[in-house]
């Protein structure tokens, strides 16, 4: 037969329902949707994981040594790579006082002109003027911008950070944090590290002043700590993701879209055995059958893409992208699949077979 009469007749099978071709993609579709959508749940979840880690501040390192601290060279650490945010910490002898609530002292911290960025503290920075914590700025009623009264005079509120008790080191959620002169040692040097290599731990030391680790008390030498330990020492995203059982999504796809390919092709032994007595060819008949496969496996993907694009875009992921590029997989691999499986299938079908295909029917 020549090729347009293999393709004709291809159509012709496919509009007058011999292939089944809704049943099978349909299966499909569903096959590839439950599989590539899974995957993309448990993917989307670790995203989601990870960034809650970061922004509760798991990824925030503190290395504290009180009078210890260079700030300069605390603020110089965001010229390393995976460093997020960087500044210096001390708090205040004594704390300030609001002239709206003068019976209350403010625990008050000097920062350095590096401070912010974090994103346990909301990811915001004060270029000019104070940090104020949430907690305070309502209770206040007080927004950036605005003028904050002191009784040591008014000081410009430059950013509201949040807080909250959620497992994190204590004595921020209710506070004043206030950019000074970086010649003074500090007592905390913040990091957050995006991962926290062994490269960068190495490094954090380097933020003490000269001399000041030496003739201190047992005890009371540098302390690396995380802002926040409460979801654990650090999260490992990438084992996380390359361990996930969702991984094998493809893998199932391939497997069932064979089995639905040999299937397409098997349920149909007799007419295709009795079509080789009659002369047709085993190769061109392998053809019209995997232009038949091509239409409704095709038709499946067409159906899936949209399904798992929307998918996609529920998860509210920080990088659509990459959960778009797994939920491709299951369906790049579904097609393929299913041609395997007819080329199975029809390799499976003998003529000299006719007559027992024909009384098994």
């Amino acid at each position: 037969m020549r090729l347009r009469s293999l393709v004709r007749e291809a159509a012709l099978n496919v509009a007058s329902g011999t292939t089944r071709a809704a049943v099978f993609c349909l299966a499909l579709a569903c096959v590839v949707v439950a599989c590539a959508g899974a995957d993309v749940a448990q993917v989307a979840d670790i995203g989601h994981r990870a960034a809650e880690f970061r922004d509760r501040g798991g990824s925030t390192l503190v290395y504290r040594m009180k009078n210890g601290i260079d700030a300069s060279v605390c603020d110089r650490l965001m010229a390393i790579p995976g460093v997020s945010a960087a500044g210096a910490v001390r708090q205040r002898s004594s704390g300030e006082v609001a002239a709206a609530l003068p019976d209350q002292v403010i625990p008050t911290f000097d920062v350095s002109a590096g401070f912010g960025g974090f994103r346990a503290l909301g990811g915001v920075s004060a270029a000019n003027g104070v940090f104020i914590a949430e907690d305070l700025a309502s209770t206040l009623g007080v927004v950036p911008g605005r003028s904050l009264a002191l009784a040591a005079g008014d000081s410009r509120i430059g950013a509201v950070f949040r807080y909250p008790a959620d497992g994190r080191l204590s004595g921020y959620g209710y506070s004043i944090l206030s950019p000074t002169d970086a010649s003074q040692p500090y007592d905390e040097c913040w990091i957050e590290a995006w991962p926290a290599t062994d490269a960068l731990l190495s490094v954090v030391p380097t933020v003490l002043m000269p001399g000041a680790a030496s003739n201190v008390a047992p005890g009371q030498g540098p302390q690396l700590k995380q802002l926040n330990a409460s979801l654990g020492t650090r999260f490992d995203g990438a084992h996380t993701f390359e361990s996930r059982i969702t991984r094998f999504a493809p893998e199932v796809v391939v497997f069932i879209g064979i089995i639905l390919g040999y299937l397409s092709v098997t349920r149909r032994r007799l007419e295709l055995a009795a079509s080789r007595h009659a002369g047709v060819s085993a190769a061109g008949q392998a053809f019209q059958l995997m232009v038949e496969s091509l239409v409704w496996s095709a038709t499946a993907s067409i159906v899936a893409l949209p399904l798992l694009g929307t998918f996609v875009v529920v998860q509210q992921a920080g990088d659509p992208s990459s959960l778009l590029s797994v939920a491709v997989w299951p369906v790049a691999a579904s097609m393929p699949a299913v041609l395997i499986g007819t080329i199975s299938g029809v390799l499976s079908v003998r003529e000299r077979h006719l007559f027992v295909y024909f009384k098994s029917r």
